[in-house]
Parts: C-alpha cells; structure tokens; sequence
C-alpha cells in the first residue's frame, strides 16, 4: 500500500505539469531549537519540498499539491502529503458568486507515528457577493471527514464562516468574521483508556507523553464559536499596517484526550481549533524595502485554555487544574518576488508559558525557501 501511494505521489508530481496551467516547486530549510516544542529543547533540521499544481476547465479546475518533509536529527517525524481536489465557480450575477470544492488529502508518516496518518474527504462551499464598489460579504461551508492510523482519532467535522470587508478611500480596511465549528470523534465505542502512544515510544523529557482516548459514556462532539476582527492601513505605497483579534468558547464538549501535544510542522490531531478556548491578538508591519524586498515583522500574544485536559507535574502527576498557555509570538520575514522565482527567509521566536511546566518552554525558527513558479495558460 505504501509503495502504491509513494509510486502515485511520484507520478502526479512528475507527469501532471506537462499539461497543468500554473506548477510551482519550492523548496525550504528550516532549524529550530525545539522540534518537540515542551520544556526539554532538542535541535534539529528539516528539509521540505513542495510542489502545486492546476488545470483549468473553463469553470472547474483541478489541482494537486503534495510535500516532502525530512527531520534529520528525528527522522522518525519525517512525513508526506498529498492533496488532489476539483473546483467549481458559478456566477450567480455580476457581482455575486458561488464556489464548490472536492479535495482529497494523504498525510503518511514514519512507523514511530503512523498512528497520524490519515486519510480525507473535504467539501467545500462558498458564497461571495459585492454589497457594494468597496464592501465584500463571504460565507462558507466546509465538511470535513478524516479517517487516521489509529481509528480513536478518526472524526467528522462541519464549518460555517461568516465575514463582512469593507474598505475606504483613506487606504483602510475593516474585516468582521463570525465562525461555528462543530467536531464529532467516531471512536464512541471506545470502552478501555489504553495508552495510544506507549508503544511507540513518546517521550518528552522525562515525562512521557502518553495520549489516552475517553470513555465510551462521555461526550465524544466538541462545539465551538468564534468572533474575528481585522483593521489594516496603508501608508504611502510602500508601508502597510494591521491589527487582528479573535475570540473563541467552547460551547459543548471538551478534548476527549488527556493530553494535547504540539510539534513543529507535524500536526497532531490531539491539538487543533477544536482543543482549546480563549484569545489572540496579533499586530503586523509590511516595508517594501529598497530592490522591492517585502519586510513583514508580526506580534501575537494567545491566551488558550484546554478544557479536559488536566496539568501535570513532571513526573506525571495531576495538580488539580486545567491546563493554560499564554503564548508570545514574533516573526520577521523577508520576500524578493521575480519573474517566475521567489526567495524567502525568515526567523520565529515562540515563549509559551503554561501551568503543565512540561509545556513552558521557548524555541526559535529560522527557515531559507526558494519558489519557481511557471504559468502555462491564464494565470488566476
């Protein structure tokens, strides 16, 4: 099965360009301090390639996009992706139209984490409308349906977004967005709290990491809503400024696992939109720069509680609350767009600080990418 999706992964990556409209290649190095992202740092290096695709049919289009990432210091988090869809725009006037979408997605990871790999099946929906010459209305849909290596994480989940744009002759931008989500894990059978990870060896520092799925009597669908804000002014033509928040309730429900963990660039289903309640707010600056370098410097500070997921000691031991993290974020990138190639270079540093002290840690990333992009047909 895994030469299969390797052989089918090499193909579509190899013959789909000669025919598609618009193929990018990139490729990036990144090195962080902390690929595990908990309170004992550990280096190392990753190497991503990636590739996207798309082939226009008058109003349906099909695209693909897949990478490759490799950890050499844990190559056990090496993993790759591939993501195949259709789409489908229908103008419903002049100023208003509708937007469907297929897609399909493979995540595949090494033995020592095939309990995330997973397979999906997403649709997508979307509706957007001009109000006026400088206001926008958008909604969409989005169902989603993952079916992962171990069937304790496997779910079905339904999305609605709402969002108002308008903008001003003053160069300002104001963005309103109101979200719902609504996640339901298909592992109800579940009737033993056996360790999922154990035998594969998680650790983190001296305290294992040990991921435990809920009983079948308790609530497996979590419910939230969120409310998003956005004001962006432009300076001149060269400077650019934004302030963004949002805040996030959990309505139902809570993480049915006893741990939620992070890692860099490998997504962890135990650790997603779905885990956590809370804010962010977030600040960002963009300069072109002298020989139109694009320089984005960006703050954001979150303040997220787990609900059900308790704070441990270091040897494993409950403290009687639920986990918070506060976390401060800051980014500086740097990006020179030529004709058909882009290069890109930029730094993190993460200071995440929680009540589980196996989670309050700090790391940096820095990160060099170079990206090709040709255009056969009509470029979107």
């Amino acid at each position: 099965m895994r030469r299969t999706i390797a052989l089918f992964f090499v193909l579509t990556a190899v013959s789909l360009p000669l025919t598609a409209d618009t193929f990018s290649f990139a490729f990036f190095q990144y090195r962080t301090d902390n690929v595990f992202q908990n309170a004992y740092p550990e280096n190392d290096q990753l190497s991503s390639l990636n590739f996207y695709l798309d082939k226009d049919f008058s109003k349906i289009s099909l695209f693909a996009e897949g990478n490759y990432v490799y950890a050499h210091q844990h190559p056990n988090l090496s993993y790759s992706y591939l993501d195949v869809g259709l789409d489908y725009l229908y103008p419903a006037s002049e100023k208003s139209a509708f937007y469907f979408a297929l897609i399909g997605q493979g995540m595949f990871y090494r033995p020592d984490y095939e309990d995330f790999n997973y397979l999906s099946f997403n649709f997508l929906g979307a509706f957007k409308a001009y109000l006026s010459p400088t206001s926008i209305f958008k909604t969409n849909y989005i169902l989603e349906y993952k079916h992962y290596g171990n069937s304790l994480f496997n779910f079905i989940s339904h999305s609605l977004d709402a969002s108002f744009d308008a903008y001003f002759q003053t160069r300002t931008t104001i963005k309103a967005e109101l979200s719902w989500g609504y996640k339901y894990y298909l592992n109800s059978e579940a009737s033993e709290e056996v360790p999922i990870e154990e035998e594969h060896g998680f650790r983190g520092g001296r305290r294992d990491i040990i991921i435990y799925p809920s009983t079948a009597d308790e609530d497996q669908a979590i419910q939230i809503c969120a409310v998003k804000g956005l004001i962006a002014q432009g300076i001149g033509s060269r400077v650019g400024f934004n302030i963004s928040g949002m805040k996030q309730w959990t309505l139902s429900g809570e993480n049915p696992f006893s741990s939620a963990l992070e890692f860099y660039m490998v997504e962890n289903p135990s650790y997603d939109r779905f885990s956590w309640q809370g804010y962010q707010i977030g600040s960002e600056l963009t300069v072109l720069v002298p020989w139109n370098i694009e320089l984005k410097m960006s703050y954001t500070k979150s303040e997220k509680e787990f609900p059900g997921i308790e704070s441990l000691d270091l040897e494993g031991n409950p403290l009687g609350v639920t986990r918070q993290d506060t976390r401060e974020q800051f980014e500086a990138r740097l990006e020179k767009n030529f004709s058909r190639i882009s290069l890109f270079l930029s730094y993190i540093t993460i200071d995440n600080q929680s009540n589980d002290p196996l989670f309050d840690w700090q790391g940096n990333f820095l990160s060099l990418g170079v990206e090709w992009n040709v255009f056969f047909g009509v470029k979107k």
